[in-house]
This record gives C-alpha cells, sequence and structure tokens, in this order.
C-alpha cells in the first residue's frame, strides 16, 4: 500500500479546539478544491508530494515524534479522504502505536469519511463557502455533518468576500445537522489568491466578523472566534 506525501514533521497545532497540542504532521498531496485562502496550494494538484509507501511513513512518524510527547497524529493535506484507502492501515497502525487520529478534511467526501470514520478520533472539518470555491458545496456538506460525532468540531475560514447569505447557510446547516458541536470562526491569514490571479485574499473586517458570531450564537451552544495561530507563531 502507498500513497502520495507532501512532508511529515512535528509542529504545534494552529487551529481549531486543540490549538498549541503538539503534534505529527502528515501532509498528503492531492485536493479536489481550489480556495482562494489555501495556504498549502502546492498540496492541490492530484498528484503532488512523492509517493511513499507504508514503511516510509510510518518511520518518518516515529522520526517526527522522538524526543516530545505527541498525542496525535494530524493527517492534512490537501484532502487526505482522496487516500482513504492508504490512510485506513496507516490510522490502525497508529493508534496501535498510541497515537490518536486527528483528521483535517474539507467535508465534501461523506462516503470516503466513513471508510475512515471508526479510526478518527477527531475529525476537523472546514465547511467551505461558494465565495471561496468558486462552487457551492452545501449538499456534500449536508451528508457529511450528520456522520459526525462528540469531539469532533467544525471550522469555516471567513474572507472579504464571504457573505451574510453564505454565513446564513452554514449556520442553518450546523442547526440542523450538528448542532451540539463547535463551530469555529477562523478570519483568512491575508495571502495572495491561490488561484494565481494576482488578487489576495484578505480576512473579513472585525464587524462583520463579530456580527456571524452573534447571530450564529443565537442558534448553536458553542461558536467560537480562533484566528490561524501558527502563521502568527510564525510555525509551519
Amino acid at each position: 500500500m502507498s500513497g502520495r506525501v507532501v512532508e511529515v514533521f512535528s509542529s504545534l497545532q494552529g487551529e481549531g479546539p486543540a490549538l498549541g497540542e503538539r503534534q505529527v504532521f502528515v501532509r498528503l498531496g492531492g485536493c479536489n478544491l481550489l480556495c482562494d485562502y489555501c495556504d498549502e496550494p502546492d498540496t492541490i494538484p492530484l498528484k503532488s508530494g512523492s509517493v511513499w509507501d507504508a514503511d516510509k511513513l510510518k518511520k518518518a512518524v516515529l522520526d517526527a515524534a522522538r524526543g516530545k510527547k505527541h498525542p496525535s497524529v494530524s493527517w492534512t493535506g490537501g484532502e487526505p479522504l482522496l487516500q482513504a484507502k492508504f490512510l485506513v492501515p496507516m490510522m490502525q497502525w497508529a493508534h496501535k502505536h498510541g497515537f490518536k487520529n486527528y483528521l483535517e478534511t474539507n467535508g465534501v467526501l461523506p462516503k470516503a469519511f466513513e471508510e475512515v470514520r471508526a479510526l478518527t478520533d477527531v475529525a476537523a472539518v472546514d465547511l467551505k463557502l461558494p465565495s471561496a470555491t468558486g462552487k457551492s458545496y452545501w449538499k456534500a456538506h449536508a451528508e457529511f455533518l450528520p456522520l459526525l460525532r462528540k469531539g469532533d468540531f467544525v471550522k469555516v475560514v471567513l474572507t472579504e468576500a464571504s457573505t451574510t447569505e453564505e454565513w446564513g447557510m452554514v449556520v442553518e446547516l450546523m442547526a440542523a445537522k450538528a448542532p451540539s458541536l463547535p463551530l469555529i470562526l477562523q478570519p483568512a491569514t491575508a495571502t495572495p489568491s491561490a488561484r494565481g490571479d494576482g488578487t489576495m485574499v484578505l480576512p473579513l473586517p472585525q464587524a462583520r466578523l463579530m456580527a456571524f458570531v452573534e447571530s450564529a450564537r443565537e442558534r448553536l451552544s458553542d461558536v467560537r472566534i480562533v484566528p490561524q495561530w501558527h502563521r502568527i507563531w510564525g510555525l509551519p
């Protein structure tokens, strides 16, 4: 069994409720979306990274974890669920070696998620707004959210282009499909658009961000603002 891997490294989780937790990050190659705010555009091509067999990846994870406590392996990308067949034995191996499995996903591949769901300790699901992707994924998100369990969370990256209508749809989906899970608002880190058109992606202005928070809190019990801290810390 082999898969496409971009890099393996140790760092602190910079997003969501696990903020500051040391993890081994396995960045897999290939993504099925093109979000304008993507901070890892080199992982987007389906043939990004290089082909690793399972033994090479296991060694890299153990090497990265050496010397410090790492509670979990973060399977990230790209979109890890494009390689669900490769993930299953790797996540089984991670459990046997005392790691929890932390899966970062764009939440549009529910059938692939079902293949790894039993092995996933934390699913970090990124709801995608049409203003960021150029396409609507509400139907796929609506199928994905009911598969989540306690301990998982949902994140939305918000840019200057994010609209009130889009946010209303996020809140409706969460209220209907996953009302008890944390909803994380993540202001985008200013960056050149991954679409290569020369434009800059900017974070949602503070006043609109707070309006989004308040509207979500009318329907949901756990709504938080968590910036992308690893960029602030200067970490990978």
